[in-house]
């Protein structure tokens, strides 16, 4: 009768210990919240994930996902993927599925991709119906490696209401979950998949690359630099620093190149219907425009002069061409060209620049797209240092790293 008198009274003390851990865990983030000390809300958010429970991560999810400190926001996020009770779970899926907070959302699919599949892939299917073209291409990133049949006949569903960029998304999901290259064509991958959804099996995985696509020079001018361009708000960030007057063995400098290759890209590579901006970098920063431009007319033919008109010389402002591509959130897509790191400007170090992007794309769905043009030898440069930044820049917003030679 005592072992159990003492078992009846810890299991009282546990239950009770809780509710009391959790409201001192909530008054204190209340507290840390109101007097804007970061280390105490971190401190709080720990607490409170020390708590697997539905009360915890609607606190998490309310207070902590959306605070403006990124370590806040990051440390609320590790916790909240750890939890796997179904209330804490219920709480995340209800975010996902009726907040009308466009951000709240996307936080909670951060930590719903962290999930099993089982349980995740519901709610990405989900979000492929979201009103908000940010959340579905957040969906589509987190479909990305669900290697199941669902997955690819509903991505192939969505194809041909999507444009611009969301097309482009759901192409590259696509091709990475089949191995198929049907391009942005969503009637040819109707067809496809008709004739082999029956017994089509997931292709086998492909150990994992850094994403570094290696041309020469002489293939990329031949194929055009940039490629197909699908989106429709798109933003052109071009190194016009000194090192890119080094001299190319195809003809020209770098600068020259770049010039051709971006004049080439305005003229016959973006749609009627995309708007566009060029943004010029070397110490300062030189913008065409403020604001996206529509691609046709008049706007073109200034654009083109625009960039003939460039001359190189001093060093690199990465930051400042960044932000003032962030600066207009109608843009979804940047292409970055340089050959160098970021030398001059409110901030030249790689980690600070690639927090500050990260900020700025934290509840937008921007893809960079970066090129490292090395071809020729620019005396001084230190192209590891370049080619290391231009990669991760590539990489943390969801993008192709293209490196020239």
């Amino acid at each position: 009768m005592a072992l159990l008198a003492t078992c009846l009274m810890l299991l009282n003390t546990t239950m009770t210990s809780l509710p009391d851990q959790f409201e001192e865990a909530r008054v204190a983030l209340m507290s840390s919240l109101q007097e804007r000390n970061e280390s105490a809300i971190c401190d709080a958010i720990e607490a409170l994930g020390a708590q697997d429970q539905q009360n915890s991560a609607e606190l998490m999810l309310r207070y902590g996902l959306p605070h403006e400190s990124l370590l806040v926001h990051e440390e609320s996020l590790r916790l909240l993927r750890t939890f796997v009770s179904e209330g804490a779970r219920e709480a995340v899926r209800t975010v996902v599925r009726k907040s009308k907070d466009v951000s709240r959302r996307i936080d909670a699919l951060r930590v719903v991709r962290a999930w099993p599949q089982s349980r995740s892939r519901p709610e990405l299917l989900y979000c492929l119906e979201d009103r908000s073209w940010i959340v579905v291409a957040h969906a589509v990133r987190g479909l990305h490696d669900h290697r199941a049949k669902e997955v690819v006949g509903a991505l192939i569903d969505r194809m041909p209401a999507a444009k611009g960029r969301l097309l482009e998304d759901i192409s590259d999901a696509l091709t990475q979950l089949t191995s198929q290259s049907h391009g942005h064509d969503a009637a040819d991958w109707r067809l496809w998949w008709r004739d082999s959804r029956s017994d089509w099996e997931p292709p086998e995985v492909k150990p994992s690359s850094d994403e570094v696509e290696e041309k020469s020079l002489g293939t990329a001018v031949r194929q055009g630099l940039y490629g197909e361009i699908v989106s429709e708000r798109v933003v052109f960030l071009l190194d016009i620093s000194g090192s890119m007057l080094a001299e190319t063995s195809v003809g020209g400098s770098r600068i020259e190149v770049a010039r051709t290759e971006l004049c080439r890209a305005l003229e016959s590579g973006l749609s009627p219907k995309s708007r566009f901006s060029v943004v010029a970098f070397s110490e300062g920063v030189l913008r065409f425009s403020t604001k996206l431009v529509k691609a046709r007319g008049s706007s073109l033919k200034k654009a083109i002069q625009f960039v003939q008109q460039l001359r190189a010389g001093g060093e690199t402002n990465s930051y400042g061409a960044l932000e003032a591509a962030f600066a207009d959130r109608e843009v979804d897509t940047i292409y970055l060209l340089s050959d160098g790191s970021p030398t001059v400007g409110d901030e030249t170090s790689q980690t600070l620049i690639l927090d500050a992007v990260r900020k700025w794309n934290r509840y937008r769905a921007t893809r960079i797209h970066c090129f490292g043009l090395f071809a020729g030898e620019a005396p001084r440069q230190d192209e590891g240092q370049a080619r290391d930044f231009l990669r991760r820049l590539a990489r943390s917003n969801h993008g192709r790293y293209t490196e020239i030679r």
